[in-house]
């Protein structure tokens, strides 16, 4: 029996295209998305070439209305402009767009020249993340980082010279031997400069990453849960102060500078991703592409969606997904998705609180998220 599906997509268009550019110049220890180490403009070139041909296949299979096209990484920054500025151009020639597309480029400090990043602002970009992680020379090197502090400075400069002043800053904390007054240095430094975004994420020891083996091996050393809490508490305190409000755990933004994109990840809106890797959740069915680079390359040669993993979610699971991906928002998760016991028992304790029938996390209830989670499904 065939599916119905006209009637629902056409009520519910896909809003965004995530594009994955994989390669870097370096791996970072701590990273455990997929990055190939290769700065060979060869390659690139093909890459962008084949997936064009992926997106090709997708401009007449759903309703499109796109608001947000987002190049991740790896190292997007890394490919020349005018690979980006030909993607930019693919979706705007075929699929249906928003006058006011928000377009994120993904950066390394190290990647982009004034004369690069003016090409990319006249091809659409018009939001940059930057991956700094941190203004501290000794956290940089524990990081695995090959930037300098100066040249996130000047990248920001050079943006600013453009005209894209929509910009992001990650900040990693959590890493090892830094204290909270190292924290507060680079909070001082991050809050100074002229940027509208800041995503702050714990240092995380994946398990297939070197970080992860050398935390197992006792050759890293992660600070414990008590402190990381208190660098929680201190960015949030700090960031808010400045008026940077936080709209997701990770995520703190300049009022009207959200991340449109992301946020669609976390309110269950429709999305595409393109390239090696790439995950898209469209029409409750959420499907990945293959990790392998050849295989991706082989199977667009045949005109095959490069699929490797695909699921149509259940009930039970979209309930699961609007309480874990809802709980780490400001606006929560509506209170007939959870048992209402729990949660009155959780405000009851001061973890969270109740608006407009919908329950909220305060920030003692993001400190423990998982557990909280766990609680409510």
């Amino acid at each position: 029996m065939e599916r119905r599906r006209s009637s629902y997509i056409n009520n519910k268009p896909v809003k965004g295209i995530y594009i994955h550019i994989p390669f870097c110049s370096l791996k970072c220890p701590y990273c455990d998305f997929l990055s190939i180490t290769n700065t060979d403009e060869t390659l690139h070139h093909k890459y962008i070439k084949v997936l064009l041909k992926e997106l090709s296949l997708y401009k007449d299979k759903y309703k499109f209305n796109i608001e947000t096209i987002y190049f991740g990484g790896g190292t997007p920054s890394l490919i020349s402009a005018k690979l980006i500025e030909n993607v930019i151009k693919y979706i705007k020639e075929n699929f249906k767009c928003s006058e006011n597309l928000e377009i994120t480029l993904e950066a390394n400090p190290n990647t982009l020249s004034l004369d690069k990043l003016e090409i990319l602002k006249n091809s659409g970009i018009n939001r940059i993340s930057i991956g700094n992680q941190s203004f501290n020379i000794k956290a940089l090197q524990k990081l695995g980082r090959d930037h300098k502090p100066e040249q996130t400075l000047k990248l920001i400069e050079y943006c600013q010279k453009v005209g894209i002043t929509n910009i992001n800053l990650d900040l990693i904390y959590g890493v090892e031997n830094q204290t909270l007054r190292d924290l507060e240095e680079d909070l001082r430094i991050y809050t100074s400069l002229p940027i509208t975004h800041i995503s702050a994420y714990m240092l995380t020891a994946y398990e297939d990453t070197p970080l992860g083996s050398m935390v197992l091996d006792g050759k890293y050393k992660l600070p414990d849960e008590e402190t990381t809490i208190k660098m929680f508490y201190l960015i949030n305190e700090t960031l808010e102060s400045k008026s940077f409000y936080r709209y997701e755990l990770s995520n703190w933004a300049k009022k009207g500078c959200e991340c449109k994109h992301n946020i669609f990840y976390w309110t269950d809106e429709y999305y595409l991703g393109v390239g090696v890797s790439a995950s898209s959740y469209i029409e409750n069915i959420r499907f990945t592409n293959t990790k392998n680079l050849g295989i991706y390359f082989e199977k667009l040669s045949k005109n095959e969606f490069p699929i490797d993993y695909k699921e149509t979610l259940s009930d039970e699971d979209k309930r699961f997904e609007k309480i874990m991906l809802g709980l780490r928002t400001i606006w929560g998760v509506d209170l007939d998705y959870i048992n209402k016991e729990k949660a009155e028992n959780l405000v009851k304790n001061k973890f969270a609180f109740i608006k407009d029938n919908r329950f909220i996390l305060n920030m003692k209830g993001l400190s423990v998220i998982n557990e909280i989670v766990l609680q409510l499904i």
